[in-house]
């Protein structure tokens, strides 16, 4: 009785413990459940945020949260979670460099308004303030966009009202170096033109503008000019090559048509020709046969003349037959010397191409190459030299003071001393290595599979030789000396890095005095 006792009281308490437990159970799956619920919430929520920013995250949104309402376990979604956390990650990084642009644009913005002559005090105030206080948050770009839009309006109702007529000098639209290189660049780009109509003398006409200097209204008009003259010209050598091409294939095409029709006259001559052979050879057999055969005179003489009135029928029809011949001949001739004609003139053509890709890659001022042949080339020994990782050196050498020039004998002076030293440094380097104008009173010269020691003699002497040249100008004898910095490509360079690297060692070494020679 005591032992049954025992067992009573055991499963009592393992009664009790299993509801326990049961009580326990129900409030974690009512708490998992709300958990669950709320997440999805949360999830979903933050999906409905994430909306409308970016096409493939819309489209796993979607997905995810069709999948959020679909399934009850969460944990079924971790390879769908997993992927939108990456384009999260990835939006996100996106918006930074959006944001990092922004804040670009922003202070571009602000300073080019900064440079406004004669804009109020307060005004700028703001606007240094504005551009003093960078941001990273988004909110922050949109008010200071804001805020840069409204300053941007105060201005121009400063400028409309005309408060800014009377005090902005037409050469301050642009600055003072920006208009010079602009002026530059435009005489460079109708250098290496070469527009035969029109639109060839009007842009050398410009080009003598620009040499004798101009003010930076007529600088921005005459840019204008330059682009719609370039377009005229492009416009006119593309008619011209289709008006040629279609003319071509016109021709072409009829001189096939033609030939073909000879042919096929030609083979009907040829069998025409056989048939009448096969008749001279009958006519020549019967007469033979009757010289032969045994016939009175008379009947000779009857047969006689049948067969001469044939033979005189089959010669007249051999002479209608060599004179279609000769006509046949004397068209093929002419078709021969057409295409002989068009054989010459697609030799012209494209002798003219030629010419006009010479003068594409060539300065026409100092004859060696631009840089349109510049980047081609350096392109290439890039590649090489990532290919082989030989040797590959990149020389700038800038002419010191020339703008001197320039200013005291003019551009023309400043002209013939650029095409000077430009044959001059030719003359110093090898075959293998080559020389082109990088810009204004810059060449650029690529060494190749050279030692250091033969780069730096045939640097020297382009210095050297270069100083001994004997530039007269206005009857005054002037020196001219060029500084050079040599940079060799390493590691991971790429030539937009060394050419940099090359320019701003030159000019900081330039402020230490002239004939520079350096290696960066």
């Amino acid at each position: 009785m005591i032992e049954v006792s025992i067992v009573a009281s055991e499963l009592n308490q393992l009664k009790q413990q299993l509801d326990q437990t049961r009580l326990s159970h129900r409030d974690t799956t009512l708490k998992s459940r709300r958990e669950i619920m709320l997440l999805k919430r949360i999830i979903l929520r933050f999906c409905a945020a994430c909306k409308h920013h970016d096409s493939e995250l819309d489209k796993e949104i979607v997905e995810l949260a069709t999948s959020i309402e679909q399934v009850e376990n969460t944990s079924d979604l971790t390879v769908r979670i997993a992927t939108f956390e990456r384009l999260i990650n990835r939006y996100r990084q996106n918006v930074q460099k959006e944001h990092s642009m922004m804040e670009d644009h922003i202070s571009y913005c602000g300073e080019t308004l900064q440079r406004v002559i004669g804009l109020p005090a307060g005004l700028k105030r703001d606007l240094r303030n504005l551009l003093q206080h960078p941001s990273h948050d988004g909110s922050k770009h949109i008010q200071r966009i804001v805020r840069l839009i409204e300053l941007y309006e105060r201005a121009i109702k400063f400028i409309s009202v005309g408060q800014l007529s009377s005090e902005i000098n037409s050469n301050e639209i642009i600055d003072v170096d920006t208009q010079e290189q602009l002026s530059n660049e435009l005489q460079h780009l109708i250098s290496e033109l070469d527009f035969d109509s029109t639109s060839g003398k009007d842009l050398l006409e410009i080009r003598n503008k620009l040499l004798t200097g101009v003010d930076a209204v007529s600088l921005i008009d005459l840019a204008l000019q330059t682009l719609k003259l370039v377009l005229e010209g492009t416009n006119n050598e593309r008619k011209a090559s289709q008006a040629f091409v279609g003319e071509m294939n016109t021709q072409v095409a009829q001189i096939i048509k033609t030939s073909e029709q000879n042919q096929e006259k030609s083979q009907a001559y040829l069998e025409q020709r056989s048939l009448l052979n096969e008749e001279y050879s009958l006519l020549v057999k019967q007469a033979e046969n009757l010289l032969n055969s045994k016939v009175s005179m008379q009947e000779h003489k009857a047969q006689m003349a049948l067969l001469l009135s044939e033979m005189s029928d089959l010669s007249e029809r051999n002479k209608a037959m060599q004179e279609r011949e000769a006509a046949l001949i004397e068209r093929h001739e002419y078709a021969t010397k057409k295409l002989n004609t068009l054989y010459e003139e697609t030799l012209e053509y494209r002798r003219q191409l030629n010419n006009q890709q010479q003068r594409i890659f060539k300065d026409p001022l100092t004859k060696v190459y631009n840089r349109a042949a510049m980047h081609e080339r350096l392109d290439l020994e890039y590649k090489r030299w990532v290919r082989h990782q030989h040797s590959l050196v990149l020389s700038i050498i800038d002419i010191d003071q020339f703008k001197r020039i320039n200013k005291n004998y003019g551009h023309l002076a400043g002209d013939k001393a650029l095409s000077i030293i430009a044959k001059t440094i030719e003359n110093q380097v090898s075959d293998t290595d080559f020389v082109a104008r990088f810009s204004g009173e810059e060449f650029l010269i690529l060494f190749t599979e050279t030692t250091e020691n033969e780069r730096k003699k045939v640097l020297a002497n382009i210095q050297s030789a270069i100083a001994k040249l004997p530039f007269k100008f206005k009857d005054n004898h002037v020196k001219v000396t060029v500084s050079i910095c040599s940079s060799e490509f390493t590691n991971s360079d790429i030539p937009e890095k060394v050419i940099e690297r090359s320019i701003q060692a030159l000019y900081k070494q330039k402020t230490k005095g002239i004939e520079q020679l350096i290696s960066a």
